[in-house]
């Protein structure tokens, strides 16, 4: 507590006068019921802040079918996908897949072979990029991998370097990538792919909340940002409003 009173005379006496103050009962009883109302809205902040929104809806679902040394992949992960993911991942269930023309040659259900569009380099990329999927469980630091990968187009080469980028451990990811766990994962993610319908005749494929269409799929590569906006049934996010560059 300050010793010292501002605005105060240090050669000015002070005063010894005592003063009583008379607290009638009702004035007693008005404090106590103050104090309690107090109390009770201080209570209840945490469960205002808890309560969901009244606007709040379900997350669009993006879902992104793509292969790691495709020049169109590499284009919509850069110039469309990831910003919009940066400002509206809240919004966003986004679901990738490393998969795209691949074709499956042969597999035994312990180690499974592959031929892709652009060779073996995006099949091994490919891999990896699944790999990360699986062990990286933070699903923002999973698309900051895989933007990360896309953007430098060096497939495999860019492991080591964007995991270190995005602080996450690539031991896991390697491991995984030269075993056949890594071609069983990828079998899945064929699996998976294999259920879209239409089937996939261009790459990128994306589909919104698990539906495509020819000319949201156009859109998409575009202006993801009005795709997402669009789909979503609450209020609009200020980021909605953003015009392209």
């Amino acid at each position: 507590m300050c010793s010292i009173v501002c605005g105060s005379n240090s050669n000015t006496k002070a005063s010894h006068t005592s003063t009583t103050m008379i607290v009638t009962p009702a004035a007693a009883a008005a404090a106590t019921t103050t104090a309690a109302s107090w109390l009770w809205l201080i209570q209840l902040i945490p469960i205002i802040s808890a309560a969901p929104r009244e606007d709040a809806a379900p997350q669009v679902k993006v879902s992104v079918y793509y292969e790691s040394l495709c020049p169109d992949s590499r284009n919509f992960f850069v110039d469309q996908l990831y910003p919009v993911w940066v400002d509206l991942s809240y919004i966003i269930d986004l679901q990738l897949t490393s998969y795209g023309k691949t074709r499956e040659l042969s597999g035994d259900g312990e180690q499974y072979e592959f031929r892709c569009q652009h060779g073996p380099r995006e099949c091994a990329s490919n891999v990896m990029l699944t790999c990360a999927n699986h062990y990286i469980t933070d699903h923002y630091l999973q698309v900051d991998f895989a933007h990360c990968v896309m953007r430098d187009f060096q497939g495999t080469k860019s492991g080591k370097l964007c995991a270190n980028e995005t602080g996450v451990e690539f031991g896991p990811i390697k491991q995984c990538m030269k075993s056949s766990e890594g071609t069983q994962l990828q079998h899945q993610a064929g699996l998976l792919q294999a259920t879209l319908s239409p089937p996939l005749d261009y790459v990128p494929w994306i589909t919104i909340d698990d539906v495509f269409t020819r000319h949201q799929l156009h859109e998409a590569l575009r202006n993801l940002r009005e795709v997402v906006c669009d789909a979503y049934q609450g209020t609009k996010p200020s980021f909605c409003n953003l015009e392209l560059v």
